[in-house]
């Protein structure tokens, strides 16, 4: 009876273990009906597995709507690579099906802030690094509508207890934008727009010349013009640029090492003042400059930088991302004398279209030299229809939660200005 009783125990088990087999094996194998036109995929992804699509992630980037080079993923993985481990995002995938297979095409990607980054009234929001200045998903130009409504439906489906979902930041008057608010009145959603504010940019005009005069008025042109015959009598003064990869590796020190001596050094914010930023940093200017999309730009005097200024580039954008200087020379202005030779390279670019400042709204400098405005926002979408009297009072929560920040702020300012004074 002992025998025939593990006999039987035996047989169950080497059952159990055929089933398991051929669960793994149906999961492994393609879909076996043909994908209807149209009909998407949702998933949602870990750091960890992302390597794995970078190539249709790279390719959703060139196709998208609007780009952000800080979704791309020579960025997105580097920032996230150097997080611990419970900072890091959580991507949301829609894949467009085709004939048998299920992921053919990658047509909408958002990252998300981990489950403990949501706001406390109980919404999501987009990931934001603290070193990124754009949230804006990445949207196929020709499956915009279908990856928005998946990735609305799927949040309202799989995030039953986040009410809303706030993108953060955006460009308010770009296609993006205009696209999420059709799709949320197609859907029946509210939503609702806080932080707004304006953004410096270069844009062209109908002429360099015409641009150039916006840029700059005549007396501030004059003080730059100054400022630079003042400096020259110092040295020899020039405006050198890196693109390859080698270059871009040795410009990088230089840019760390006079970040770090100036005040976001003793304020212990600069990337030399945190081992992760730092590597992060040097990770992510030597993938984007493998691909082209990342340059350095600085202001020498007899050879040696003064000033720098790091451009991220994605389509034809390009985007102000760091920029410091050495305070030895700080009465000449060099971050001023930088970001006009930098504005008269961008204007002369015909590849350009549009230059993000990346700067915090009214800017002391650069809203003096970059006339032209961006209004940016963050959109709070309620992902469920019947959700509109809750989504009011979120957004008007988190207003009140915005302007205690800014007022937190403005008082730290002044007393930082006047310890230093």
């Amino acid at each position: 009876m002992a025998s025939d009783f593990w006999r039987t125990m035996s047989m169950q088990h080497w059952a159990d273990d055929v089933r398991r087999l051929a669960g793994a094996a149906d999961a492994r194998r393609p879909h076996l009906r043909p994908f209807a036109e149209g009909e998407t995929l949702v998933e949602s992804s870990e750091f960890d597995a992302m390597e794995a699509h970078r190539d249709a992630w790279r390719d959703l980037a060139r196709r998208s709507l609007e780009p952000n080079p800080f979704l791309e993923p020579e960025f997105a993985l580097a920032a996230a690579l150097h997080l611990p481990a419970g900072q890091r995002p959580e991507f949301v995938l829609v894949w467009q099906g085709a004939g048998f297979d299920s992921r053919a095409r990658l047509i909408g990607l958002l990252a998300l802030e981990p489950r403990g980054g949501a706001l406390s009234s109980g919404a999501g929001r987009s990931w934001r690094h603290r070193h990124t200045k754009l949230g804006t998903p990445l949207v196929d130009r020709f499956a915009g509508a279908r990856a928005v409504d998946a990735l609305l439906t799927w949040l309202a489906d799989r995030r039953p207890r986040q009410t809303a979902v706030m993108v953060q930041p955006i460009v308010r008057d770009g296609p993006l934008y205009a696209l999420l608010l059709d799709r949320c009145a197609a859907l029946g959603l509210a939503w609702e727009n806080l932080n707004e504010h304006q953004r410096a940019i270069l844009t062209p005009g109908h002429s360099g010349a015409e641009t150039v005069a916006r840029v700059r008025s005549t007396k501030h042109r004059r003080e730059i013009e100054r400022l630079r015959r003042r400096l020259g009598e110092a040295g020899v003064v020039e405006s050198r640029s890196a693109t390859s990869a080698a270059d871009i590796r040795e410009a990088t020190e230089w840019f760390l090492a006079i970040e770090q001596q100036g005040w976001k050094g003793r304020r212990g914010t600069s990337f030399l003042s945190d081992v992760g930023d730092a590597a992060f940093l040097r990770s992510v200017v030597r993938l984007l400059a493998a691909s082209g999309k990342c340059r350095i730009d600085w202001l020498a005097l007899d050879g040696r930088p003064i000033a720098m200024a790091i451009l991220l580039m994605s389509g034809d954008r390009a985007y102000f991302w760091k920029t410091a200087y050495d305070e030895r020379y700080k009465y000449f202005s060099p971050g001023a004398l930088l970001a006009r030779e930098l504005a008269d390279r961008q204007l002369a670019d015909p590849s350009v279209f549009l230059t993000d400042s990346c700067a915090i709204a009214n800017h002391p400098m650069i809203d003096r030299m970059w006339s032209d405005r961006q209004p940016m926002v963050d959109l709070l979408i309620g992902v469920h229809p019947a959700g509109f009297r809750d989504l009011t009072a979120l957004a008007r929560r988190e207003r009140l939660r915005l302007n205690l920040r800014d007022a937190i702020k403005r008082v730290a300012h002044k007393a930082l200005g006047r310890h230093a004074s």
